[in-house]
């Protein structure tokens, strides 16, 4: 079944859907959704879209970097990783930790994509090895120290829109009106509770709020489930809200209009840092540019005398030169170590 007919099923049902649902269905539909669809590649040159592990191990460096940094001394340590994707991330650290002979008490990847889940079981070579659905599964002895880090993660969760108007947040949704789809509003009950956890005193009507629920929902989950840990998570995204919608629609690596089509679309939205950060109270956070990141964890390949290859892999990575990515993506790091 075909994402639009699943979503015309409950538009059918509910003459309406979040923003939230339509992008659940849309990106993890367990037959069509864009992370289960049967296809050579998702991700990566011959896919839809690249990400920095796929680029070098350069990005794998600096994020084991961070973690030494703050773990000195270490001998063993669990690895979790959120939405491995490929797994080029997780094999990068791997390869680093062995190197330094320190011991991987176990190897755990949340992933609930059928598609990368047959990928990911080339890791069955290392002990105590697991693919979850679902990190409440995820069991340790509450006084080991678990590593748990992604990269763009976050972004691929639905989010709810809501658009303030005369001081109430009204919830946008979506409708399909005479074979055509559009955005309409709704009262929202969730309008006073988003008043008190946003500061929105300098919204204005017509102004837009994201706010996942699936995201708080996970995150409350983690740290129910892991005691010790050390939070490490690159990704795209504010602190200051953009007050419009962040939402993306990619095709083969390139932007769509929304309902321009339904099919092998993948969908995101900007990260809101700042509630990633709340989430985590009262633990530690921080959060750095990636380009400020890579220039501190992995210095010697900003060196003058490195190759033309890696010239070119930093200046992508880290923003240099006119590249996004290292300006706009962030990195986020949360522990209670």
């Amino acid at each position: 079944m075909s994402v639009q007919i699943v979503i015309d099923k409950v538009l059918n049902a509910f003459q309406k859907i979040s923003v939230q649902d339509f992008v659940e269905i849309s990106n993890f539909n367990t037959k069509s959704g864009f992370y289960n669809l049967k296809e050579k590649s998702k991700i990566g040159k011959n896919g839809h879209f690249i990400t920095s592990p796929e680029i070098s191990s350069i990005f794998g460096k600096a994020i084991l970097n961070q973690f030494l940094e703050k773990n000195k001394n270490i001998s063993q340590v669990h690895l979790v990783e959120l939405g491995p994707g490929n797994g080029y991330l997780t094999f990068d650290i791997l390869e680093e930790l062995l190197s330094q002979n320190i011991k991987i008490l176990s190897l755990t990847l949340i992933e609930k994509s059928d598609f990368f889940k047959k990928k990911l079981e080339k890791f069955n070579y290392i002990n105590n090895f697991q693919i979850l659905s679902d990190i409440k599964e995820f069991q340790h002895k509450d006084d080991e120290l678990v590593f748990i880090y992604s990269n763009e993660f976050f972004d691929t969760f639905g989010h709810k829109q809501f658009l303030l108007e005369n001081n109430q947040f009204l919830e946008i949704v979506i409708r399909k009106k005479e074979n055509s789809y559009c955005l309409s509003k709704i009262k929202s009950a969730e309008s006073d509770f988003l008043k008190s956890e946003y500061n929105c005193s300098n919204f204005l009507d017509g102004d837009i709020l994201e706010y996942s629920p699936l995201i708080d929902y996970f995150l409350k989950d983690l740290k129910n489930t892991i005691k010790k840990f050390y939070f490490t998570t690159n990704d795209y995204g504010y602190v200051q809200y953009p007050k419009k919608s962040t939402l993306r629609a990619i095709k083969n690596k390139k932007k769509i209009s929304l309902f321009d089509e339904f099919e092998s679309v993948d969908y995101s939205f900007s990260v809101d840092f700042k509630r990633l950060s709340n989430n985590f109270l009262p633990y530690k956070t921080d959060l750095i540019s990636q380009s400020s990141f890579l220039k501190k964890y992995v210095p010697k390949y900003f060196a003058n005398d490195t190759s033309h290859e890696i010239k070119l892999i930093k200046n992508i990575l880290s923003g240099l030169e006119g590249h996004e990515m290292g300006n706009v993506f962030k990195n986020f790091t949360a522990y209670n170590i």
